[in-house]
């Protein structure tokens, strides 16, 4: 077996860093960006689960007074989730409707 058919010349582990796939450092306008986009990301999620039900954010474990505190500790991946479908929030409220 010949173990110089096996070596890279890449890093034995990726990059995940945009900038750095490319070469060249984030520019200001990039960074500025980034952060719109995450404050953006952060301010949508909060208004998502404000608009759930007491009821349903003690189901998942939040108190509506900590939304703004669980939400900064999410992580990038976790704050651009729907913490609700549409379908499941309608069904949630047609459920609730009929036993009520």
């Amino acid at each position: 077996m010949l173990p110089h058919v096996f070596k890279s010349p890449l890093p034995s582990t990726p990059s995940f860093d945009p900038a750095a796939r490319r070469g060249d450092r984030t520019s200001p306008l990039g960074t500025w960006l980034r952060i719109a986009f995450r404050n953006w990301e952060r301010r949508k999620m909060i208004e998502s689960l404000r608009a759930l039900d007491d009821r349903l954010l003690r189901d998942i474990g939040i108190e509506r007074s900590d939304i703004p505190r669980v939400v900064d500790g999410f992580t990038n991946r976790e704050r651009a989730m729907q913490p609700v479908s549409p379908r499941v929030a309608h069904e949630y409220r047609v459920r609730r409707d009929k036993l009520a």
